[in-house]
């Protein structure tokens, strides 16, 4: 054969190659931009001026925060655990909830989620919508961010829908979470996964679940956000924005709850539903709703791809950004709607079915 034909074909190889390629690519880029694009528009410039309702709202928040992270308190401070759990309880009950207590042994402990149930003015128990967020620190933090942030906005959100009342289509189940943090992170003993699967081994239809986690801290300055390859090519540089993170199968969720929330916030916000061996995807209380079958989503400021001092000493009262905390409390709620009272929720209980997925 002459040079020439080889060289030819070697052409032609090389073509059909490096059509393939730009084939999968393409078919990348696209499955890319399937999970990652959300309706509506993110806020994007300064943030308008913060309302009186608002600037109350911080200030509560940042009374929670003060308070559940005064110091470090998990199953290696037992004590300062109950502290925090008998707070919560507390407030919930002062709040004109009756707080059920599940209680479960871990290690020997007796220890317990708390629960409250808003029901549905129109189909009680028929439909359940889950908000939660855990209030165990990690080992040597007081957890301020992780997740003070995230239990202070519970109560919040279960004061604002207590006083208001619902019209959702579903029952609102708030739930305080113990042992998220090592060693108990995605064991039986994870207090999420012992709520998530009661929940399914009584067959409870869970419409949805949103696990409020480290949600304090934002940044305007560029490079202040990381991500894991090859999501930095497609989200901003910046910090600074409010974040929803679903599995792939929760699509439909993520975009439901990002339309909902850009629909009522002025608030930089960003979505994705993302496959579980991305780091950083399952890393909360969501996953157990996962592993039980249920559709969930995290909701984060994105925790270690953002917060420098995530699961240090560090991570104290004073490095949360309570004036955009509430901001994003408020834009959960349905922007303080007083007519309509937690209008994401109440979307999500009117359009979300429940998952037929099978349990992990």
């Amino acid at each position: 054969m002459k040079i020439s034909q080889i060289a030819l074909r070697l052409g032609h190889s090389l073509l059909r190659i490096t059509g393939v390629l730009a084939a999968v690519l393409g078919l990348l880029l696209a499955a890319i931009l399937a999970v990652t694009t959300m309706p509506g528009s993110s806020h994007r410039g300064e943030l308008p001026p913060a309302t009186a309702e608002q600037q109350a709202l911080a200030q509560q928040l940042r009374q929670h925060v003060a308070v559940i992270a005064a110091q470090e308190h998990n199953a290696q401070h037992p004590a300062a655990l109950e502290a925090v759990a008998t707070y919560l309880e507390s407030e919930l009950a002062s709040y004109g909830y009756p707080v059920r207590r599940e209680e479960f042994k871990a290690r020997g402990a007796v220890v317990r989620n708390l629960e409250v149930t808003v029901p549905s003015q129109s189909v009680p128990g028929q439909r359940l919508v889950v908000v939660g967020a855990h209030y165990d620190s990690a080992h040597e933090t007081p957890g301020a961010n992780d997740n003070a942030t995230g239990t202070a906005a519970v109560l919040a959100l279960a004061k604002g829908l207590k006083s208001l009342g619902t019209t959702a289509q579903a029952d609102v189940i708030f739930v305080l979470y113990t042992h998220e943090e090592p060693p108990f992170f995605k064991t039986p003993q994870m207090g999420s996964q012992v709520h998530a699967q009661g929940l399914r081994a009584r067959g409870a239809p869970v419409v949805a679940m949103l696990s409020l986690e480290t949600m304090g801290y934002y940044s305007g300055a560029p490079g202040s956000q990381k991500y894991p390859w090859p999501l930095n090519q497609f989200y901003p540089s910046q910090g600074d924005f409010i974040s929803f993170v679903a599995t792939t199968p929760d699509l439909g969720l993520a975009r439901r709850v990002v339309r909902s929330f850009r629909s009522h916030a002025a608030f930089p916000s960003e979505g994705i539903a993302a496959p579980r061996f991305i780091p950083g995807v399952d890393y909360s209380d969501h996953a157990a709703y996962i592993d039980a079958g249920y559709p969930a989503l995290m909701v984060t400021d994105t925790a270690p791809y953002r917060y420098p001092h995530y699961h240090t000493r560090e991570d104290t009262p004073d490095k949360v950004d309570y004036d955009r905390l509430a901001r994003v409390v408020q834009g959960l709620e349905g922007g303080g709607a007083r007519s309509c009272a937690v209008a994401t929720l109440n979307g999500l209980s009117r359009s979300v079915r429940l998952s037929s997925r099978t349990p992990t």
